[in-house]
């Protein structure tokens, strides 16, 4: 199993702030893992892999 990140965490490594993770994942942008209603946790590669296919697939990178 892979290390899972808090919304503070992933935020610190994508330089943004927390809510701007939470909000990318409320809007499906990203993918999060819910453990509870309050708690919810990121798998970095998938994260990784969500926003390299946002870039590709608007045609800015390959």
């Amino acid at each position: 199993m892979s290390e899972y990140l808090t919304a503070e965490e992933l935020a610190q490594k994508l330089r943004v702030k927390p809510d701007t993770v939470r909000e990318l994942a409320r809007r499906g942008k990203i993918p999060a893992i819910r453990i509870s209603p309050k708690v919810i946790r990121f798998d970095p590669a998938a994260v990784d892999d969500a926003l390299r296919e946002r870039v590709v697939s608007e045609g800015e990178v390959a």
